[in-house]
């Protein structure tokens, strides 16, 4: 197997890797990863930017349709009515709630419409797939990988959905049983920080799931490669993890903060709050794309290096 100039640490000849090359994080590597993921993000930017309206179009239209299928069926078997004062009790929870509790209920509604636009981001991978093999791709490359694996990216979506929140829906619920009873702060405090972890972990493992879908693989077998990866190379893959999540995160701790008032301001979330649209701006269309990028890139590397291994000594996946 032999992969373009953009792997300058995966060697030509498959025969140099070793079995003790595989479980060693690559410091260099990781930095190597998203220097080319920035590099070629701002070099195709008009591809990536034209994509992400795009992406963001067919979110929107994804979310619209999640919702018909939830109120329609409200309208016929309950009723307007019924509609109308389900839409007064949220808006009332909303204007009751604060602190902690507020960000668990805005957690929880959020992750829900994450979903559309984790799967609609799939197609992005596609392009990045393109990008780090051939070094070009155009904007409708997107659309057209919903055509080749818009049902496997419909699942990619799922799995991330699901394998978060159910365990959330659990917990929260459990804490609220027998009956509809409310997290404390006490609880909430200890509550958060494991939903917290578990969200960023969980995702990480998973990271590498749209890569295996735009590999040609389905989304559970995706999904588990993804997870068998980060197992064997958790430097590289939860590394680089980490690091998008604190560029992705970041801009927005002001918001959570306004919220739930968890820390004190510090300089750094001031500046960003001062120019959150321009930090938004450069988060949808320069980082979000140079993420798709890092991930596919360190994907394609560390398939590579398993594939030459397996080669090397004989053996199959």
């Amino acid at each position: 197997m032999s992969w373009p100039s953009n792997y300058p640490d995966t060697p030509d000849n498959d025969t140099k890797f070793k079995e003790s090359k595989i479980a060693a994080p690559s410091p260099t590597g990781l930095l190597k990863d998203f220097k080319v993921g920035f590099t070629l993000a701002i070099k195709n930017i008009l591809s990536y930017g034209l994509a992400m309206l795009g992406i963001l179009l067919v979110t929107l239209l994804l979310i619209v349709t999640i919702l018909l299928f939830i109120v329609i069926p409200i309208l016929i078997t309950m009723g307007l009515p019924f509609l109308i004062w389900l839409v007064q009790a949220i808006v009332e929870g909303f204007s009751v709630t604060t602190g902690l509790t507020l960000v668990l209920l805005i957690m929880f509604l959020v992750l829900p419409l994450l979903g559309p636009f984790f799967m609609a981001l799939g197609a992005l991978f596609g392009m990045s797939r393109e990008l780090v093999e051939s070094d070009g791709t155009q904007a409708e490359s997107a659309f057209a990988w919903y055509g080749k694996r818009g049902f496997s990216l419909l699942g990619g979506g799922m799995i991330h959905f699901l394998i978060t929140l159910t365990p959330l829906i659990l917990a929260f619920l459990s804490i609220s049983y027998p009956t509809w009873n409310p997290p404390t702060n006490d609880e909430l405090n200890v509550l958060i920080p494991l939903i917290v972890i578990w969200i960023i972990l969980i995702n990480g493992m998973l990271s590498l799931t749209f890569p295996g879908i735009i590999d040609g693989l389905s989304a559970v077998r995706a999904a588990a490669r993804s997870v068998r990866l980060t197992c064997q190379f958790p430097g590289r893959v939860l590394g680089a993890w980490f690091i998008i999540v604190g560029m992705i995160v970041l801009p927005i701790l002001p918001i959570i903060n306004d919220l739930a008032f968890l820390w004190t301001p510090i300089i750094i979330l001031e500046f960003l709050e001062q120019y959150s649209v321009l930090v938004l701006i450069v988060t949808l269309f320069l980082v979000i794309p140079a993420v798709s990028i890092v991930l596919t890139r360190i994907y394609m590397i560390l398939t590579a290096k398993i594939d030459a291994t397996y080669t090397h000594h004989g053996g199959g996946e």
